[in-house]
């Protein structure tokens, strides 16, 4: 007997909270599990330094005995340091496939130039797969009965995955989860100053980007918050770093009872991670790279090949959690987009240095130009009275937008698998 859907708990996928932090809070089914927050982030260990070793592990963890091996890149350090260890390693000896859509970035160049770079550079044997931005893949995304799966653009992840199973591969790598575990942080100044890394603050303060506030109002507030109590501490954590969560707005594009439903459970969430940094975390700099991870959602799967994330291989997560959150950032780096990724940097063959992207391209208006190019789907949404069809009609947030529409595409799926709603 199939279980039922929830439309409350369903609801909840659209709550502002799931939304930003890209995580699944409930299981949409009447008896469904509850999310529950991870541990606080450990304590830096100066032991830990050297991440190549466990990463080349975790790499090889991926790839097993897969004879043909996979790696999806967008050009970035990230995907390039899975790329290039992968031929070093394995590049003699198994067929390698790398996949790239060809996108344009916001200063109007191609990523495919910088790719067929590295792979000239390095000279070792790889076929180079480009995938047009606008094909679209033969088979639809995978659905997963604990819920949606967060991916940007789920056409252009099968299409990836559909290109590598056709190119013999048995596994397809990918460079998910470095933004979280190895770019800097915000919130540094104190470190690194009780490090005494006096020459690294200049190039640090210049290389932040304050998404909310000035660098130098919250690395002040960095300073300051040694002296707080542990609440007042959080508090000032979520006005530099989360504002949307320090007064949670109504959600409007969705419709009554289930706003009034979600507006509760985004406020008993908020007080659910105050309360984790308030008890766990004793900086700001923690509190960032905790959030940064956490909490965090399951990863998509597939039928037709076997998906590898070195980054988020368990082994390698909890040594790479252990590494002093300082030691993410590295002054000595001629860029700053080698400087915030240094951790990245220090992962990559020698070999690859001089073949590597000296800035990190933004695909902010190619991203946005497919999104737009098709109708907000939320017709069983809209059945169901779940949202506010005069609202999503409107102009939406972008993340809005692609939540409704993850949420839409998992239901319609669900509905035709025979599973019912319930109240």
């Amino acid at each position: 007997m199939l279980q039922r859907i929830s439309r409350r708990r369903l609801a909840l996928w659209l709550a502002f909270p799931a939304i930003w932090g890209e995580f699944d809070p409930v299981q949409p089914f009447e008896d469904g599990s509850e999310k529950s927050l991870e541990a606080p982030w450990p304590v830096g260990d100066s032991r830990t330094r050297d991440l190549r070793g466990e990463f080349l592990d975790s790499l090889r963890r991926a790839v097993g005995d897969s004879e043909g091996i996979a790696v999806a890149t967008s050009g970035g350090l990230d995907s390039f340091a899975v790329l290039a260890n992968t031929l070093i390693e394995f590049g003699h000896e198994r067929r390698i496939a790398a996949l790239t859509t060809e996108l344009i970035d916001d200063t109007g160049k191609s990523n495919v130039p910088i790719v067929r770079a590295l792979l000239d550079g390095l000279g070792i044997p790889c076929d180079l797969h480009v995938l047009p931005a606008d094909e679209r893949p033969i088979g639809k995304p995978e659905w997963h009965p604990d819920g949606p799966r967060s991916i940007a653009i789920p056409d252009s992840h099968l299409l990836v995955t559909e290109r590598a199973h056709a190119a013999g591969a048995a596994v397809l790598l990918s460079g998910d989860g470095a933004d979280q575990i190895m770019e800097s942080t915000q919130f540094l100044t104190p470190m690194l100053l009780r490090k005494g890394r006096w020459a690294a603050l200049p190039k640090y303060w210049w290389d932040q980007f304050g998404q909310y506030h000035p660098t130098v109002q919250l690395e002040a507030a960095a300073l300051i918050s040694s002296v707080l109590s542990p609440r007042h501490r959080t508090m000032l954590y979520l006005a530099c770093s989360h504002p949307g969560l320090c007064l949670p707005p109504t959600h409007e594009y969705l419709a009554e009872p289930f706003r009034s439903h979600v507006d509760d459970w985004t406020h008993s969430f908020v007080r659910s991670v105050v309360e984790r940094h308030e008890k766990g975390h004793t900086s700001l700099a923690e509190m960032e790279a905790w959030s940064a991870l956490y909490p965090d959602n399951p990863l998509p799967e597939s039928h037709l090949i076997r998906l590898g994330h070195p980054y988020l291989d368990t082994t390698f997560l909890e040594y790479a959690k252990r590494l002093p959150l300082d030691q993410r950032y590295d002054h000595r780096y001629r860029h700053t987009y080698w400087r915030m990724k240094s951790q990245v940097m220090k992962l990559m063959p020698k070999g690859a240095i001089g073949y590597l992207p000296t800035r990190k391209q933004i695909f902010r208006n190619a991203i946005g130009s497919q999104l737009r190019s098709e109708a907000l789907p939320a017709k069983h949404l809209l059945e169901n009275g779940i949202v506010e069809k005069s609202v999503i009609e409107g102009d939406l947030d972008i993340g809005v937008t692609l939540r409704i529409a993850e949420v839409e595409r998992w239901l319609a799926e669900a509905l035709e698998r025979g599973y019912e709603m319930v109240d």
